[in-house]
């Protein structure tokens, strides 16, 4: 787990279980590899896309269920910009410090708006990324948007 996130997780004194991909007995390729490796919903394992305003003067951070499609209109309008897009790779290791396989929502500077999806609330926990490759975190979704100060909304495609 990123340093930068295990120090946030310790501040806000939040229950959490850290999951490494090698302690399954089958390899972990794909979300749905390892939401079967743990027996759950594939709708508990999260994806958080680093995207950024067309104009590139801003950038966001949205959560969802790795099986949903962001709902980019919506979070355009949620971020107050015209057209967002992915952030490219460089901007991702520039501002956050979190390889593509790893990226996660906490430990983010304030000058990233946050947005998560409303539908991970009806879970009990879900599963981020750590801020690392092949690690993940398993948290209440509650906590996620508490340590995140995150704005809830519908934010995937039907």
């Amino acid at each position: 787990m990123h340093p930068k996130i295990k120090d946030k997780l310790t501040e806000a004194q939040l229950n959490y279980k850290e999951i490494k991909h090698a302690t399954f007995d089958k390899p972990i390729h794909s979300p749905l590899d390892f939401a079967e490796a743990l027996g759950y919903e594939i709708g508990r394992i999260t994806k958080s896309v680093f995207l950024r305003a067309k104009t590139k003067d801003k950038y966001i951070m949205a959560v969802c269920s790795c099986h949903k499609k962001l709902d980019f209109a919506k979070l355009a309008q949620l971020a107050k910009v015209n057209k967002l897009e992915v952030a490219d790779k460089n901007e991702l290791a520039e501002m956050i410090g979190y390889p593509p396989t790893g990226v996660c929502a906490i430990g983010l500077t304030a000058n990233i708006a946050i947005f998560m999806d409303a539908e991970l609330l009806n879970y009990q926990t879900i599963m981020v990324g750590s801020g690392e490759v092949a690690i993940e975190i398993e948290l209440n979704p509650k906590d996620l948007l508490l340590i995140t100060n995150a704005t809830i909304d519908q934010i995937s495609l039907a």
